[in-house]
């Protein structure tokens, strides 16, 4: 009978410690939120928009359509960009940086801002989450909300960095045609910023004729030709890019005509283009072989396993 009294009061006391635990990692789960919230915004601090984004305003150029703008999403994301400020990333900001700067950034969003928006992607998905394992297993799971706001974050993360690739990649393609199109337009007596004006106005929605477009404002709001080229090889992340402007740079210091120098650049990126592509067609030749013979090698014995089956199981002849 003491026995029977002790094993039920073992299960009573069971019973009751799968709620306390619940309330105990809840508490626990507020206690960290509330200190993390007031670890952040208990920090002086200041925010400042992006120069692109301020002479954006000056200018006019508002009709952003982001979630910073929509009525019912500004007073959270005023909460998120103040956490996104408050964060002690300067490296991954500076990373979010160049990336938005080689994407195009065509909202002018700053780092802090576009890391707003990634903690409102890590919310959202933490929330999906956190809910669909409430209701599915009945319990809240703190890893669950975890791996939501890593995964929301990762996702904007590697989307801007596909987009930025992206776009340098088809810069990448664009140069040695639109160097080729201002060398000729130089040879037949325009000065640069008439070549180049000549180029953009062929195609305005081309990234790399963006880019040269912001060369030419640069170069009228009195900026020099040098720090606007020096600019333009520092928004696009491109080893060739830099290679140019380093010769443009040198040619206007030694007073070589400006026209040779892009066509030699322009011949020989052409020159390096065949080359890579000379190299990426010997090696798909190579590693075409090992699906080829497994082709093969399938082929052959469709066709002859008949024959050693029969073989093996009757005798030759």
């Amino acid at each position: 009978m003491g026995d029977g009294m002790n094993i039920m009061g073992l299960l009573a006391a069971t019973d009751m410690a799968g709620p306390l635990w619940d309330i105990v990692i809840s508490a626990g789960f507020f206690v960290s939120v509330a200190a993390f919230v007031v670890a952040i915004f208990g920090q002086p601090g200041q925010i400042k928009l992006s120069p692109q984004r301020e002479a954006a305003i000056a200018t006019g150029h508002t009709d952003r359509q982001t979630a910073f703008e929509k009525p019912f999403l500004r007073p959270i994301m005023w909460l998120l960009l103040v956490a996104a400020h408050r964060l002690a990333m300067p490296k991954t900001k500076d990373w979010i940086r160049r990336n938005l700067v080689a994407a195009g950034n065509p909202n002018y969003l700053t780092g802090e801002e576009f890391l707003a928006l990634a903690l409102l992607a890590g919310v959202l998905l933490a929330a999906s989450l956190g809910t669909f394992h409430l209701l599915a297993l009945g319990s809240f799971s703190l890893v669950a909300v975890a791996a939501g706001i890593g995964s929301g974050m990762g996702m904007m993360l590697v989307q801007l960095h596909l987009k930025a690739s992206d776009r340098v990649r088809l810069i990448s393609k664009r140069v040695p045609y639109a160097l080729d199109l201002i060398a000729l337009a130089m040879g037949a007596g325009a000065t640069f910023t008439e070549a180049v004006r000549t180029v953009v106005r062929e195609d305005t929605e081309d990234p790399f004729n963006a880019e040269l477009k912001t060369v030419l404002a640069e170069i009228e709001l009195g900026s020099t030709r040098r720090k606007a080229l020096q600019n333009l090889s520092d928004r696009v992340p491109l080893d060739m890019l830099r290679a140019i402007v380093a010769s443009v740079i040198q040619a206007e210091e030694l007073g070589t005509p400006l026209s040779e120098v892009l066509h030699s650049q322009a011949t020989l990126l052409r020159m390096q283009r065949s080359v890579r592509a000379e190299n990426a067609a010997a090696v798909a030749s190579v590693r075409i072989l090992v699906p080829s013979l497994l082709i093969l090698m399938s082929v052959i014995l469709a066709v002859f396993s008949p024959m050693v089956l029969r073989a093996f199981r009757k005798g030759i002849f």
